[in-house]
């Protein structure tokens, strides 16, 4: 099977090229990428064609240092799940933990390491195939890690130690500028080291909850990433939309690109409809949720997409024969007997 990455995650290169006044679209097509993948939160770019796109982009722009560049156009949300798991994590260390967990949600390519080292929380890159002779994919994929620590924790943040596996270019203090450190370059291995307080700094206590949610969505997508079961894409598409409250058959084929019957005429191959799957779905997220007592009823109705507590109530009952407060009861109970 041929390694793919995150289809929206492309659309910083496309802005990028769009602010030098590069029209992106003959390069995406010439790359062999329908340029309205981008705007799909279920589309994925073979690796090969995403190198491809890099190469061409890179010498287009003919700048060893067009990727620090690019940061200011990065966004969380072209990360998908993860960028908005990063964003509702505790901490950085946190955030780190899982986005090397789940670094293979934005790209299969990419590998990451997260290790304590006497510098800090030391983040070590795995580039693999051709890309990584591209000094560009290194030096933006450290700045977007740095990036995304900034948003976090504010602009004030300064790393510990980055290095870069590439020789030094010309334009070397556009990177020491960002970063606000000297960089080590010809390093056997790019990696971004955050001083261990910092990466220990609580910043959002409250949305651990919030991240729960996060990681389930995110462990669902990895499967479909891995496995391609429509089943578990039609799950992972319900887990990221259920606060949006009524959701139909019809959404979820339009977001997977696909009519209505088709989606059932799959799903019914697989034993199973699309109501079965949302009632799973809904029933498996309410459990995660109701075992935290410090969650409150209504707040679980809204993330499951329910208008009422009344009616998410109803629903609860049907599926584990209990009331959702009994069964939150019953678990405290039982924690606490253990």
């Amino acid at each position: 099977m041929s390694l793919t990455s995150f289809a929206p995650a492309t659309n910083l290169l496309w802005k990028y090229l769009e602010s030098e006044n590069i029209d992106p679209a003959p390069i995406y097509k010439k790359a062999g990428i329908k340029p309205e993948l981008l705007q799909s939160e279920n589309a994925r770019i073979k690796i090969n064609l995403s190198n491809q796109l890099w190469s061409l982009a890179s010498t287009k722009l003919n700048n060893p240092c067009f990727a620090i560049k690019m940061v200011k156009f990065w966004h969380p949300s072209m990360m998908g799940a993860l960028g908005y798991a990063w964003l509702a994590s505790s901490s950085l260390r946190s955030a780190f933990n899982r986005v090397q967990r789940y670094s293979h949600v934005v790209s299969e390519q990419l590998n990451m390491h997260v290790t304590d080292t006497p510098q800090g929380l030391k983040i070590c890159l795995n580039l693999e195939d051709s890309s990584s002779v591209l000094p560009q994919r290194h030096d933006l994929t450290i700045a977007m890690l740095m990036h995304l620590c900034r948003i976090n924790f504010g602009n004030k943040l300064v790393p510990t130690e980055v290095k870069l596996a590439h020789p030094q270019p010309k334009c070397s203090q556009l990177l020491d500028d960002y970063f606000r450190i000297d960089i080590q370059f010809d390093a056997d291995q790019s990696s971004l080291t955050i001083a261990r307080k910092d990466v220990d700094t609580i910043l959002n206590p409250e949305n651990n909850q919030i991240s729960l949610l996060h990681d389930d969505v995110l462990m669902k997508y990895l499967i479909k990433v891995q496995n391609g079961d429509i089943v578990q894409q039609v799950q992972t598409i319900i887990i990221d939309n259920l606060p949006d409250g009524h959701l139909t058959n019809s959404i979820v084929a339009n977001k997977m690109n696909m009519s209505d019957r088709s989606l059932q005429r799959r799903l019914n191959e697989h034993g199973t409809t699309f109501r079965k799957i949302l009632d799973g779905v809904r029933e498996m997220v309410a459990i995660q949720y109701i075992k935290n007592p410090a969650t409150r009823m209504n707040e679980i109705a809204f993330l499951l997409g329910f208008s009422e507590q009344s009616a998410f109530s109803r629903a609860f009952k049907k599926w584990t024969g209990m009331p959702p407060i009994k069964y939150r009861q019953n678990f405290i109970a039982i924690e606490n007997s253990a």
